[in-house]
């Protein structure tokens, strides 16, 4: 009983290493914490020092640049209308083209429509649902922007007929024509910016941006009118005006992307990389 006394007490005051010295000694390559499956390597629990940037041959930031093109191509054939066939009915240049204007415009609709939405389906680095989004936006503002030409005689017709107000149908009508513009911009903008996964204040100011710009083309047609310009320079001048300020919304919001990706990562305590959710 004594000598099992002396030997416990040897045990506890014994200077040699313990248990977790023989732990600490095993520790994998390269100073890792020890790792329970005695395999050599780091155990799956120690937390990692840094997360690094996702880069390869296959990884690319942003929407992708064919997504951009064919986006790109979307918009300029929608004006195709206003700027080529519309000037040569009204120059007479081929009068045959009249009773091909109405197919002629269905067929630019139909390409600018797979375009755009081909478009938003291939943006890369964006979650599937966001795209989804963008292309219902984009689809019904085509069918919007397609319709109303042909809708506007009935409302038209509609107001005179149940008010007998020409002045006030005429009104109306100048009324949604000015915002027309500014709200099928405000749809594309929105669309690309909802399929490019941006942060949502952005879409407030594509929101913005488009009906302010609307409200500028609106005023430049009628200045252009009040000058005394012909129908066909008003035309394609103000098409031009409403072209230009397209593509600097969407060279906007891709400014406004960036920021708010180095925002985000800032604010997550990270060094700004390019990775590919948050870049414009």
């Amino acid at each position: 009983m004594c000598s099992r006394f002396h030997l416990m007490k040897r045990m506890r005051s014994s200077p040699s290493h313990t248990y977790s010295d023989d732990m600490s000694q095993q520790a994998g390559p390269g100073g890792a914490p020890y790792s329970p499956n005695w395999s050599g390597e780091s155990s799956a629990w120690a937390p990692p020092t840094s997360v690094p940037t996702p880069v390869g041959p296959g990884w690319r930031a942003g929407p992708g640049w064919t997504a951009r093109i064919l986006f790109w191509s979307a918009l300029a054939i929608g004006s195709l209308p206003e700027l080529v066939i519309m000037p040569m009915l009204i120059d007479g240049v081929s009068p045959e083209l009249f009773t091909l204007y109405p197919v002629m415009r269905v067929v630019v609709a139909f390409l600018e429509l797979i375009l755009g939405i081909v478009a938003l389906l291939i943006v890369k680095a964006s979650p599937m649902p966001m795209r989804l989004f963008g292309m219902g936006l984009f689809l019904c503002i085509s069918i919007y922007a397609f319709a109303l030409p042909h809708l506007m005689p009935v409302i038209v017709n509609r107001v005179i007929g149940s008010v007998g107000s020409y002045d006030l149908a005429i009104t109306i009508q100048s009324i949604i024509w000015t915002f027309h513009g500014g709200l099928v911009l405000a749809g594309v903008l929105i669309a690309w910016n909802l399929a490019c996964n941006r942060a949502g204040w952005t879409h407030l100011v594509a929101a913005g941006y488009a009906m302010l710009t609307g409200l500028v083309v609106a005023f430049v047609e009628w200045a252009m009118n009040s000058l005394g310009s012909s129908f066909t320079t008003s035309l394609v001048l103000t098409q031009l005006v409403l072209l230009t300020v397209t593509f600097g919304g969407l060279g906007l919001l891709h400014l406004l992307g960036r920021l708010s990706s180095v925002g985000h990562q800032r604010r997550r305590g990270r060094r700004p990389s390019n990775e590919p959710w948050t870049t414009g």
